[in-house]
């Protein structure tokens, strides 16, 4: 047997094609669709290791109400090699319950990563993406009552413009699957994943886009598929081009939370000076509720001690509550977590409510399809563009394609939908399943 496994940089998923289909592991019982895991990481003080779903528990519970606590330290690990032996001075949280990591996979390209240090013990990229691996590989092995070591695994055709660098990439992923207990190592292209359930059902050569759109980035690929090139053991020239853009799902989230819900924290409002001058909130603040990682980064004494300040220095006082309820409590996670289901409602709805009640945080915030798409709109031109670019890349005509597969989950956006069905007829986009559509392919690829 040999696992098709997809590490992705949001998700991943892992599974076998037999008995003529694809069984994914159950890899997070804790997650909606146990059949994938976000890949995320989390250490802990304690030596704890926990991944997905989990891995965002231990990091919301280690620091909800945690004020952060900061000493000078001196540190020479990992960094010598840039700084000789010298010891290096910084302000560190000295009371940090663990670490917690994620998009581990774009560190993979990344040269001038040498490691990082956790809790006195340093960690190369292979050694926390091994982390991740051994536990799916774990988890799948128990499922299916054997020991697996044999993995077909995808990679991007390009980890990196550079191609020493994707070359480092690609030997970085090979040692972390090894580190995890894998012996026999093959990698497929994602883009020939995403596509091969659709490529053994052909009867003649078609030129399809790819278009996988997840939480964290969109990648687009040009390949050429057909019954021919079905059992070629190199598909690389059948990849024309390809297009990858910063972009996700979690991007849109940010968006909705900065331009529907700051203000429900105070963000348009303006405190008084001691000296009666008129200041309008700190932007620094608002920059990191952006993302609700980096929301536990406020609650340090000074950020808090400053915030309290303001509080008593303006009119909208109740929004301040709400902003350090949100900060000290922690509930940054829970409030995406709201984002993220009203922006999946609007998906098949013309309007939601965003409402999320904690402490001194109320909001009822009535948001329509219409005005989400308004929000998004800066980034459907984006799309728009890499659409256009990958096509100039390859020399190819929109009304030359196939197929359009449509695969990720920002992908079940309508607006981006359409901007697809408009841009190359409807017939033309089909959709794959949104999640797990790589991984599937590569068990399928895997049992060949």
């Amino acid at each position: 047997m040999r696992y098709g496994l997809d590490f992705g940089t949001s998700n991943s998923a892992i599974g076998l094609y037999r008995d003529g289909r694809v069984e994914l592991a159950p890899v997070d019982p804790l997650a909606p669709n146990p059949g994938t895991v976000r890949t995320l990481l989390w250490i802990g003080r304690d030596g704890n290791v926990e991944i997905g779903e989990a891995a965002v528990r231990a990091f919301v519970a280690g620091n909800a109400g945690r004020q952060i606590r900061r000493s000078r330290v001196w540190y020479d690990e990992l960094i010598a090699t840039e700084f000789g032996d010298e010891y290096i001075q910084f302000d560190a949280d000295v009371d940090i319950p663990g670490r917690f990591f994620q998009a581990l996979k774009t560190v993979l390209r990344d040269p001038e990563y040498g490691g990082t240090d956790v809790f006195g013990t340093s960690y190369s990229i292979e050694e926390l993406v091994a982390l991740v691996l051994r536990e799916i590989k774990r988890r799948a092995d128990a499922h299916y009552g054997a020991e697996v070591d044999r993995v077909l695994l995808g990679r991007p055709v390009r980890f990196a413009e550079d191609a020493d660098a994707d070359v480092i990439a690609r030997e970085r992923l090979q040692r972390a699957a090894e580190m995890a207990g894998f012996r026999d190592i093959a990698f497929l292209y994602e883009p020939l994943g995403a596509a091969f359930h659709y490529e053994t059902q052909l009867r003649r050569e078609e030129l399809a886009l790819v278009f996988d759109f997840g939480g964290g980035t969109l990648d687009l690929s040009l390949v050429r598929l057909g019954p021919e090139r079905l059992g070629r053991e190199d598909r690389a020239d059948d990849i024309l081009a390809v297009r990858g853009v910063l972009l996700g799902g979690n991007t849109f989230n940010e968006d909705v939370m900065e331009a529907r819900l700051m203000r429900h924290f105070g963000q348009h409002a303006t405190w008084r000076t001691t000296g009666g001058t008129e200041l309008p909130m700190p932007a620094h603040i608002y920059a990191q509720l952006r993302a609700w990682y980096t929301m536990s980064l406020l609650n340090e004494r000074q950020t808090i001690r400053f915030i309290q300040e303001m509080r008593r220095a303006t009119k909208s006082y109740r929004k301040i509550d709400a902003l350090l309820s949100l900060i000290v409590g922690n509930y940054g996670w829970d409030l995406f977590q709201e984002i993220e289901r009203a922006k999946c409602e609007l998906s098949t709805a013309r309007y939601t409510k965003i409402q999320f009640f904690q402490e001194a945080i109320a909001i009822s915030e009535l948001l329509t399809r219409a005005a989400y798409e308004a929000i998004i709109a800066s980034h459907l031109a984006d799309i728009d563009r890499a659409l256009d670019q990958v096509l100039a890349d390859a020399s190819v005509r929109a009304e030359e394609l196939g197929v359009v597969l449509r695969t990720g989950g920002a992908s079940l956006t309508p607006c981006v939908q359409a901007l697809l069905e408009h841009k190359f007829g409807a017939a033309r986009v089909r959709e794959q399943e949104v999640f797990t559509s790589v991984a599937s392919g590569l068990a399928v690829a895997a049992s060949r």
